[in-house]
């Protein structure tokens, strides 16, 4: 079996309802590819509603996922230090240590 060596970044499909991915896991994922880790979360069609950005101050949520009886309860509505601009779904935790934050 060939080995899997990204070059740029590890996108982590991950769909709504289920746990973030943890700091451990995080920390394996960049000991083993040496690359930025980003979560992508799906709705129950498996298309992409929230991202993580290069902050990591939270997912980002997508036009489809904005409408006003979708948006959850966990969001951010404060400027993220990407600079884009709308809700984000906060992390139930603080952003790891490691993380460089933009800004």
């Amino acid at each position: 079996m060939r080995r899997v060596e990204p070059r740029r970044a590890v996108f982590v499909l991950q769909n709504v309802g289920e746990s973030l991915l943890t700091d451990a896991q995080r920390d394996e994922l960049w000991e083993e590819f040496q690359v930025p880790v980003y979560v992508l979360l799906l709705d129950a069609a498996g298309k992409v509603c929230a991202y993580e950005c290069e902050a990591h101050q939270g997912l980002h949520l997508t036009l489809n996922a904005t409408a006003p009886h979708r948006i959850p309860p966990a969001t951010e509505a404060s400027p993220c230090g990407c600079g884009r601009p709308g809700p984000r779904l906060r992390y139930p935790h603080p952003p790891h240590p490691g993380l460089a934050v933009a800004g």
